[in-house]
């Protein structure tokens, strides 16, 4: 039985090195990426067992991709290779430059999940579900992959979460506002920065628009605001948290770890507002260095070390 279920896309990532820019490197490190690959990773190494299924190219970087998920202790003997190509990005580090990222992946291989992909009787038996807006905008399939999980979830009792991530390159506000609105709902737990709580719920203000997330619901909402003090509605209780301070050096994948610092810390048994407080940690340790998963550390059943 796994603590944690997720499932996304899962693409090669190629950050430039010799100088800061696309246009100029020569030079490109490979490593793994994607929303829900990068919160099972910080679980995993936090000490819970993790259940990530993708669905990746039958290419090299599909080959690439996975062997780096292996390295990481993470299976992968059920992931689906698709004659669609691996998706992929290619970035910059975003130190002397402006970070900019190119994303290459419409009609990629996870693109093309659908509910069948989900394995019922995993999930049913798993403690936790994650999913992200980013998988739902990928296509109307995987949307309604999203979904399909979503409702397993619910019919078996396992606690979701589910991080809005818009990403206004794959849809427009509009499009995610309806999409995400229709999913977002009886959830464990809600995360996302305050514009995106705006585009979905569209109360006119932060605290409006966490009633009536409430109202749909979800159970604990937490509205993040960069650096600024996050915004928490738990089961009727609101209050603020600061997060951890830190010296940014890259924030890409930073929110991922946050978020599965604070899964990981309520599948251990901290109150909410420690679990929240490990993420924190979890997020500023992965913004301190270079790489979506570079800075986490390992923990054990689910904590971070003392």
């Amino acid at each position: 039985m796994a603590d944690l279920f997720t499932f996304g896309e899962l693409m090669a990532l190629f950050m430039a090195m010799d100088t800061d820019s696309v246009k100029t490197a020569s030079q490109y490190q490979l490593s793994a990426a994607g929303a829900e690959a990068n919160v099972a990773v910080a679980a995993h190494r936090l000490g819970i067992d993790v259940h990530f299924h993708s669905k990746v190219g039958a290419d090299y970087l599909g080959d690439a991709v996975i062997s780096m998920l292996q390295r990481e202790g993470l299976k992968t003997d059920h992931f689906v290779r698709s004659p669609n190509y691996n998706g992929a990005l290619v970035r910059n580090r975003g130190q002397e430059e402006k970070l900019d990222v190119t994303y290459l992946r419409k009609c990629a291989a996870a693109s093309t999940f659908q509910p069948t992909d989900i394995d019922e009787d995993v999930l049913a038996k798993s403690k936790w579900l994650h999913t992200t807006g980013i998988t739902a905008a990928l296509s109307e399939s995987a949307r309604n992959t999203v979904a399909h999980a979503m409702d397993i979830a619910r019919k078996h009792g396992v606690r979701t979460s589910f991080d809005l991530n818009i990403r206004l390159k794959l849809w427009s506000k509009e499009e995610a506002g309806k999409a995400l609105f229709e999913l977002a709902h009886d959830l464990e737990l809600l995360s996302g920065g305050v514009d995106e709580y705006e585009i979905v719920f569209g109360g006119g203000d932060p605290e409006s628009n966490l009633k009536i997330a409430a109202s749909r619901g979800i159970k604990t909402s937490i509205m993040t605001n960069g650096p600024e003090v996050m915004r928490i509605l738990d089961r009727g209780e609101r209050f603020d948290f600061a997060p951890e301070k830190v010296k940014i050096v890259d924030p890409v994948g930073s929110g991922d770890a946050a978020m599965a610092g604070t899964i990981c810390g309520i599948l251990a048994g901290l109150s909410l507002k420690d679990a929240i407080k490990q993420g924190s940690k979890c997020g500023a340790m992965v913004a301190s260095v270079l790489g979506d998963w570079a800075g986490m550390v390992n923990g054990k059943g689910g904590l971070l070390p003392k």
